[in-house]
C-alpha cells in the first residue's frame, strides 16, 4: 500500500502520529481504520473529521500528519518523496527531523 503523509504543524505540543499497517487494517495512534470495507478496485472519500485526506483506496491513502515545532525542527524535508512509503505490513517510519535534546547540567 502507498501511504502518503501530509505534514501539518500542530498548535499544541504533540509527537507525530504512529502509523502501522496490517493487511487492510490501518492504525493511526489508537484509531483503527478497516480498509476492507472499500470494494476491490473501489474508492471512498475521507470524512472531514478523519485523519485520512481525499480519495482512499485499498492501495493508497493520504494521512494528515500533525507535528509540533516544540519537538520537531521547523524546517523539514520539502520533497514529497520523503513522505511517501510503500508498506506491505508494519510501521510507517517517521520522516520528520527532531530537535536535539537539550542537556541541562546542574552546578555542583
Amino acid at each position: 500500500m502507498i501511504i502518503k503523509l501530509s505534514p501539518i504543524v500542530a498548535n499544541e505540543t504533540t509527537n507525530a502520529p504512529v502509523i502501522s499497517l496490517s493487511g487492510l487494517t490501518l492504525t493511526i495512534d489508537d484509531q483503527v481504520i478497516d480498509l476492507s470495507v472499500i470494494p476491490e478496485g473501489g474508492q471512498a472519500e475521507a470524512d472531514e473529521d478523519s485523519p485520512l485526506i481525499g480519495i482512499v483506496t485499498r492501495d493508497e491513502v493520504t494521512i494528515r500528519y500533525p507535528y509540533s515545532t516544540d519537538i520537531y525542527e521547523s524546517s523539514q524535508p520539502t520533497e514529497q518523496s520523503a513522505y511517501e512509503f510503500d508498506i506491505v505490513d508494519g510501521q510507517v517510519p517517521c520522516p520528520l527531523v527532531k530537535k536535539p535534546v537539550e542537556v541541562i547540567e546542574d552546578d555542583i
